[in-house]
């Protein structure tokens, strides 16, 4: 299959800002940058970098989301408070956000703790977490009748409950380290391509299936039908 030179340079675009991105958390770690050190502006960063300020702009887009750095009027980009796991999380994953091979060992990674966190979920989910479930997946086949009238508003609309239905099953766990791991894993594919989907059919009936198992309490179907969910997402959009 052939690209064209629009996706060339967009590809490219997306490269570059993700190596920047890559080498600011390398310069905070290296450089011992405190919470509120002063990183500079987009000028500043372009000129330091010899990129544009497009790229500045997408890379600073994604350390601001996963919350390493932060903007302060006056200062321009500053190091962001780093006193928790999440914080501490984020920095570190940022590195394997710089190529889709890392990208892809991350959501395997999210595979991992999902499918071993799930038993323990449907053994402790409370009957509000299972309503919330239910409410959900309810919320998600509304959404998806918009699909073909607005499929950019669906899909983030749909992302945005996707991301809020796998939480809510690692937070039935009850499991606070485990679940600020998973959330961190999640902020990074609801802002990358692997939740830049066109949402289907097929992906809110696994949903259902799941919501189902789990408020039934039928560990081994949950088990199954999140098994074959998370193997689907981590297929390549063109499967």
């Amino acid at each position: 299959m052939k690209i064209s030179q629009d996706a060339r340079q967009v590809n490219a675009t997306k490269t570059l800002s993700a190596e920047l991105a890559d080498r600011l958390c390398e310069r905070i770690r290296t450089d011992r940058l405190a919470p509120g050190a002063r990183l500079g502006t987009e000028a500043d960063l372009a000129d330091q970098f010899g990129v544009s300020r497009t790229v500045v702009r997408e890379a600073i887009g994604s350390l601001r989301g996963l919350g390493v750095v932060t903007g302060r009027q006056g200062l321009g980009l500053c190091v962001a408070e780093a006193d928790n796991f999440s914080s501490v999380l984020r920095k570190a994953l940022v590195p394997q956000v710089a190529s889709p091979q890392g990208l892809c060992e991350l959501q395997q990674l999210r595979a991992v703790i999902e499918i071993g966190s799930i038993a323990l979920a449907v053994e402790r989910i409370t009957s509000e977490e299972i309503i919330r479930l239910q409410t959900i997946v309810a919320e998600m086949k509304r959404v998806m009748k918009n699909l073909k009238k607005d499929e950019a508003g669906t899909s983030k609309a749909y992302k945005e409950m996707d991301c809020l239905f796998h939480q809510t099953i690692l937070a039935a766990s009850h499991g606070s380290f485990v679940k600020q791991f998973h959330g961190v894993l999640l902020d990074y594919f609801h802002a990358g391509e692997f939740y830049g989907r066109i949402p289907t059919l097929k992906g809110l009936r696994e949903h259902e299936k799941i919501a189902n198992a789990i408020a039934d309490r039928d560990t081994d179907k949950a088990t199954k039908h999140l098994t074959e969910h998370l193997q689907t997402q981590l297929k390549a959009p063109s499967e």
